[in-house]
């Protein structure tokens, strides 16, 4: 499947990575951007989009700019724990995008699904702004505004990607994480 950024000329080494990679942070630090990109260099990988499953409870939230209740989110992550576990049952390796703004649900995860790897997407506020003005969809900037003050940061020592440039810097980013650098350095020549 080719990726919607059409500049990205370096490749993409997932050969040390865990089969279960959940991507989190807020909305429009580019969780799914990240996602599409390892789903669209990485044929082994399935790319769930854990918003597509938001309940009927959280749709109404957003619709009225008001932030999720625990209750909300609790429910949401027994939900999509479920769905990881039957993805884990299909696909080589599943990467997850969510924005998973409370460490307890993250420590939940962790807790529940054996060898998943929580990665933090960030971005600047600005940048993040930016973002959420282009889109056509998704979460308005006055709900991501109201879900910013529910967001945990977590704790120093978890991986991350900065998501300020363009794919590419993505790319090395994973590579650094996930490649073999061996293999790596010779693919790229």
């Amino acid at each position: 499947m080719p990726h919607r950024d059409k500049n990205i000329t370096l490749p993409l080494d997932m050969s040390l990575a865990p089969r279960v990679i959940f991507f989190f942070g807020m909305s429009g630090a580019g969780k799914s951007y990240v996602g599409d990109i390892i789903g669209a260099f990485n044929k082994d990988s399935y790319v769930y989009h854990a918003d597509e499953d938001i309940t009927d409870e959280m749709k109404n939230a957003l619709a009225k700019k008001l932030p999720f209740t625990d209750k909300m989110r609790n429910a949401f992550f027994k939900i999509i724990t479920q769905k990881i576990r039957e993805l884990i049952k299909q696909h080589e390796q599943v990467i997850i995008t969510q924005g998973a703004y409370k460490q307890k649900h993250r420590e939940y995860l962790a807790r529940e699904i054996p060898g998943i790897e929580l990665v933090w997407v960030d971005a600047s506020q600005d940048i993040i702004h930016q973002r959420l003005m282009q889109r056509a969809e998704g979460i308005s900037i006055e709900s991501a505004d109201a879900l910013v003050k529910d967001f945990e940061e977590p704790p120093t020592l978890t991986k991350s990607i900065i998501n300020t440039r363009d794919g590419n810097f993505i790319i090395e980013q994973l590579n650094y994480y996930y490649s073999d650098h061996k293999d790596y350095l010779r693919k790229i020549g």
